[in-house]
Parts: structure tokens; sequence; C-alpha cells
């Protein structure tokens, strides 16, 4: 299992594996790249509205990481099926972000 280095700018992402130290930046745009879990799996190029939520979702602090549907993770049992997916629109992202604002990574 590794990490995947995005980059929003030109829609790239590039697999490493977890702890590797690279440059931050994008090898083709110079831009910022992002560092998301192994399960977050980048769109095509052409899917604008899935790139586009990706990273709202990034922005709001959300980075593929498991949620479950409650706040207290330690009575469930950690099955993927008991994790919230994550969207693919920003109309669902919005919604998301709101009911799930208490699992976002502060900056």
């Amino acid at each position: 299992m590794g990490a995947k280095h995005v980059c929003f700018a030109c829609r790239n992402a590039y697999n490493v594996p977890y702890g590797a130290v690279g440059p931050l930046k994008c090898p083709h745009c110079a831009g910022a790249l992002t560092i998301l879990p192994h399960r977050f799996r980048p769109p095509k190029k052409r899917e604008d509205e899935k790139w586009n939520t990706a990273q709202y979702l990034v922005e709001q602090g959300f980075y593929y990481e498991h949620i479950f549907p409650v706040a207290e993770p330690t009575k469930h049992v950690a099955i993927p099926a008991n994790y919230v997916p994550y969207p693919e629109n920003l109309r669902e992202a919005r919604e998301f972000v709101q009911q799930y604002r208490a699992f976002a990574k502060k900056p």
C-alpha cells in the first residue's frame, strides 16, 4: 500500500510508497502536490466534475480518510461496509461537507 501525490492543476496522480520523500511539486506543471491515501481513485483527465469535486473536498479538509456515519467509530466494526462513501459530484460534496464537518482535518 502506498499513497498518491495528486496535482489538481494538471490532473495527474502519482503512486508512491508511504514515507517516500520526494518533490512536492508536480513534474509537469511545477504546481503543488497533495498527498492522499491509496484509497483515492483519481478520475480520468476529462472528468472535470469529478476532479473539481475531489479538489473541493480536499480544500474543505477531507483527505479521503475513512469516515463512519456516526461520531463514535469505536463502537463499530472497521469494515468497508461501515464507511461513508465519498461523493462524486459537487452537489453531493456540499451536503457531505455539511453533514461530516466534524471529521474534516483542520489546517
